[in-house]
């Protein structure tokens, strides 16, 4: 699980910078993208579209229901980003599902070998499972097709079209996985 945020227009950021100077600072909000992803097939399981900046967690619960109603999975790997002892016990209690996000978040501890709070992340601390996390950047790579493959700017201007925009982009992302996946499989099979 990560997310992502979108230009929300097509202009280099040469011209925003020299605009932001003439006008003065604006904060620009920009659609975020938050996911959670298949680790073996790179497929989208949950999308939701919000805007930014904001912190990463806050769509964390709707996010984790969503892929849960779509596939079960065991595991849930996210950067710290995620990491608080209520998003855990979510995981644990409610979906049955083990979270794997670095226990960092937070205030440096005055004694630096004492656990991190929270019965959840001090047993991540404890054994964390270094294997797993190590495949959290596949999330990084939905994301990379996603801008590379479909764009990074949307095209839309009210913020109902830029939702839908973008989970449509999510949607021909994992057409077009199928679809690769489809043709390996063919190709495999009439090789033999």
């Amino acid at each position: 699980m990560d997310s992502t945020g979108l230009e929300s227009r097509h202009c280099s950021a040469y011209y925003t910078r020299r605009c932001q100077r003439h006008r003065g600072h604006v904060k620009h909000r920009y659609p975020k993208l938050s996911a959670v992803v298949d680790t073996r097939s790179h497929l989208f399981l949950a999308a939701l579209v919000d805007r930014g900046p904001k912190p990463d967690d806050l769509e964390f619960h709707a996010v984790v229901r969503q892929a849960r109603g779509r596939q079960r999975f065991v595991f849930l790997l996210a950067d710290a980003g995620y990491d608080a002892e209520p998003h855990h016990r979510f995981l644990r209690h409610d979906l049955r599902v083990r979270g794997v996000i670095p226990p960092t978040r937070g205030r440096p501890r005055k004694d630096p070998g004492r656990p991190p709070g929270g019965r959840h992340r001090a047993a991540l601390a404890r054994r964390w499972p270094k294997h797993l996390y190590g495949q959290r950047w596949q999330v990084e790579t939905d994301f990379s097709m996603l801008k590379r493959l479909l764009d990074a700017a949307v095209r839309s201007r009210r913020p109902f079209a830029i939702n839908r925009e973008i989970l449509l982009r999510v949607i021909t992302i994992n057409l077009m996985i199928l679809l690769c996946l489809w043709c390996s499989e063919s190709l495999f099979n009439g090789a033999s």
